[in-house]
């Protein structure tokens, strides 16, 4: 099954499929940013809804619930070549932000790993027990781009990971995405030196 031909992605992935799809990503994640990328930056927006519990101030968890969820993924290319990215979540609780730099870890946080291929950028995070991908393709003159994202998590298993809302963790049971918009533009979103 294609990552992307659903949109739900419960328990469906096995340990061995992640496994591939992390190597794959990790084999490419060498490959440098086109000339083309460098100096720019590209923001991704999408919403979803999540099956997911939240963990409690003595360490219990909630019940399950549905919580609907807008994320904001900026990737910043370096005139020299480095990556940078910050996502932004935001759901009733409010709104939290964590920040990456390609090759370092997330922390507490998935670990997001860019890789590149022609005109095509894929950013894995992963975590424990899943991983979430978004593809961006970009046009023959990396003046425009699209973006589609999708949650798959190891099979008999469920994502767990720090909320940067809350700074509790939060277990993720199911996830459905919503349609993702891509803005390709030039210079640093992140208000940093380029």
């Amino acid at each position: 099954m294609d990552f992307f031909q659903s949109a739900v992605f419960r328990k469906r992935l096995t340990f061995a499929g992640l496994a591939a799809l992390l190597t794959c990503t990790a084999s490419a994640a060498h490959a440098a940013p086109p000339d083309q990328l460098k100096g720019k930056s590209i923001v991704i927006n999408w919403s979803e809804t999540r099956q997911q519990r939240d963990e409690k101030s003595d360490g219990t968890w909630t019940p399950v619930r549905s919580v609907s969820a807008t994320h904001r993924l900026s990737i910043y290319v370096s005139t020299a070549g480095r990556v940078f990215t910050r996502q932004t979540n935001a759901t009733s609780a409010g709104s939290g932000t964590t920040e990456q730099v390609a090759g370092e870890g997330g922390g507490s946080y998935p670990v997001r790993t860019p890789s590149f291929a022609g005109k095509t950028m894929t950013i894995v995070g992963e975590g424990r027990g899943g991983a979430r991908r978004t593809v961006v393709n970009f046009d023959a003159g990396f003046t425009s781009c699209s973006a589609r994202t999708a949650t798959a998590f190891q099979e008999g298993k469920s994502a767990v990971s720090l909320s940067p809302i809350t700074k509790r963790k939060v277990d993720v049971i199911s996830v459905t995405a919503g349609g993702a918009s891509c803005a390709l533009q030039t210079g640093n979103v992140m208000g940093g030196p380029s």
